[in-house]
């Protein structure tokens, strides 16, 4: 016997298939970012700049580093809407000078 209710239209295999694409965008800029700043440096240097303990220069490279993280999780949405290539580092803003380094102070 045929089970109808399984069966999927291809509006809903596109949908489906978007939303796989969109799954694998957010998981490239996720591991794009973390592997510049893993989450345990994340938390390390916002802590540190809370408790104003960073120099100046490491408070201008730690912003420099927040406005990377934003326009890498606004990039995502725009490359998988284009189906662009997600291993394309080009297509990715590119990571402040200094950010690297600040991350692995901590």
């Amino acid at each position: 016997m045929i089970d109808w209710s399984q069966i999927q239209t291809a509006a809903e295999k596109e949908a489906e298939a978007l939303a796989l694409w969109n799954d694998a965008a957010r998981a490239e800029c996720r591991r794009r970012i973390t592997q510049v700043v893993p989450e345990t440096a994340q938390m390390n240097i916002a802590a540190a700049a809370a408790a104003n303990m960073l120099t100046s220069a490491q408070m201008t490279t730690y912003r420099a580093g927040l406005g990377w993280i934003a326009a890498m999780r606004s990039t995502w949405p725009k490359l998988a809407a284009d189906g662009a290539d997600l291993a394309d580092d080009a297509k990715w803003p590119p990571v402040p000078t200094g950010v690297r380094e600040l991350a692995g102070k901590f």
